[in-house]
């Protein structure tokens, strides 16, 4: 008899379908177009964060308010309205995650098949649950100058884990609301996709604090370490595994973890030799500006520190695979190392997936996109655009969102097209043949319709980051 939960995903904000700095649209995330199809698209359970434009810090719509009242630069004269502009969003988003209806049980919520936390690393799946919430999460104050969700990520989790805020679910994990799906007619696929926040902090921070042995046990609000070492990875990643043995799942898809250089969120400057650059520093920082004494950054020597941390928490990964019958591969970080545009001097080794290339060329607002040829013109670039005459067109990046972290909805549609033909490899039967393309370009308002302020990327991002927008996302991850 199959499972009657044919999909079930234990992850982070890569897999929840974050982007542009909030959980906003949790039904564009990859695993959604994998349940459409599977041909269980409205049986495949994710939270709703629209409310509010999402959470914490929706740059998507931020930048859009922006450029319908400011046009496609903000003048100097006019950055003290554009804040109050921003002040005023992020007031009220603040004003609802803290006090209003986001603090209020979902009513009719079932146990979510999509499990995923923007924020959560390995450990977390094992040991956060609204009691551990409920007890960390401070009461709400408003804050004039900090205007972010306080516990944005914790709130998070109580939406996903136990949105009905129900006694019964009160020690309720990812693992554990697995559990419980598959003790309800067992689980055929689980997807685990965690093990990215043990590394990303150190490009959101331009820091490494490496992890010791008391990092094991604390929980995401004690720690203070953004890069574990291998041997702490592997001793978590045992425990996680532990625990998804005893889920039980027909067959479990172990995701990789990405190489954290190749997304924008950091910078590369100075010479380029052997796939790294002499320094990385946040992405409004222009070679020419660049001085290592003034602007925080990570050198070639820590980035290929953590490269190689990443390889080695790859090869734990492949190794559990490899030790059950039932363990796949979902090659996350070489999907990344082929997209990558900058490390590889612009000559990417990806070939886009024909149906992305035939959507892309039907959509008439996206069909400059590909060109003669059959080449795609979107990369691993911060995305900026071209405004002619009142349109708004790309001119570098649309794989990546606003956060620098995140991918677009299309990023996120080739992550599915990776792992829908990894699946179909170990034997998952699909039915539809592919995904749906023309949905998945559609979907994409950031590419399909960019703000105007990305015209002058770097002063937009100086503005945003004079305002200290920036650096309290960056700070969350």
């Amino acid at each position: 008899m199959p499972a009657k939960h044919r999909l079930v995903v234990i992850g982070d904000s890569l897999s929840q379908g974050f982007m542009s700095g909030a959980i906003h649209r949790a039904d564009l995330s990859y695993p959604v177009w994998i349940a459409k199809a599977l041909g269980i698209g409205a049986g495949f359970d994710v939270p709703s964060f629209e409310d509010a434009g999402g959470l914490p810090m929706n740059l998507e719509r931020i930048l859009g308010h922006l450029s319908r009242r400011f046009g496609g630069k903000i003048e100097w004269w006019e950055a003290v309205p554009a804040m109050a502009v921003v002040r005023g969003l992020l007031d009220r988003v603040e004003d609802y995650w803290e006090r209003g209806a986001g603090t209020l049980p979902v009513a009719g919520a079932t146990t979510r098949h999509n499990l995923s936390v923007w924020g959560f690393q390995l450990g977390d799946a094992l040991t956060l649950t609204e009691a551990v919430i409920s007890r960390a999460i401070p009461p709400p104050r408003d804050n004039f100058l900090k205007q972010v969700p306080e516990m944005a990520m914790y709130r998070t989790a109580r939406r996903v884990l136990n949105p009905a805020l129900a006694a019964a679910d009160t020690n309720r994990s990812q693992v554990r609301a697995a559990e419980d799906l598959a003790s309800d007619g067992g689980i055929g696929n689980l997807i685990v996709c965690l093990g990215a926040n043990n590394a990303l902090g150190t490009v959101t921070s331009l820091t490494i604090r490496p992890s010791e042995d008391s990092d094991l046990d604390k929980l995401a609000h004690e720690r203070n370490c953004n890069l574990y070492r291998p041997h702490h990875f592997s001793v978590l990643y045992d425990r996680l595994m532990e625990a998804v043995d005893r889920i039980g799942p027909e067959r479990v898809f172990l995701c990789t973890v990405p190489h954290v250089t190749i997304p924008p969120v950091s910078r590369g400057v100075g010479i380029f030799k052997d796939g790294y650059y002499d320094f990385y520093t946040r992405p409004w920082v222009w070679d020419s500006d660049f001085d290592p004494r003034k602007h925080r950054s990570l050198t070639r020597e820590q980035a290929e520190s953590i490269d190689s941390y990443i390889d080695a928490y790859n090869a734990t990964i492949a190794s559990a695979a490899e030790a059950r019958d039932n363990g796949f591969v979902l090659d996350l970080c070489g999907l990344l190392d082929e997209l990558a545009f900058r490390r590889s001097q612009g000559q990417v080794r990806y070939e886009f997936p024909t149906g992305l290339v035939k959507a892309l060329r039907e959509h008439e607002p996206l069909s400059y996109l590909v060109t003669e040829s059959g080449s795609v013109s979107l990369d691993t670039r911060f995305l900026m655009v071209n405004e002619e005459q009142r349109v708004v067109r790309l001119s570098k990046g649309g794989l990546f969102s606003l956060d620098g972290m995140h991918p677009t909805t299309i990023g996120y549609g080739i992550f599915a097209d990776l792992f829908l033909g990894r699946m179909r490899e170990a034997g998952v039967d699909f039915l539809e043949p592919d995904l749906d393309w023309d949905a998945i370009v559609r979907a994409d308002t950031l590419v399909n319709d960019p703000p105007p302020l990305l015209d002058d990327l770097r002063e937009t991002l100086h503005f945003l980051d004079r305002g200290g927008l920036l650096s309290s996302l960056l700070n969350l991850f």
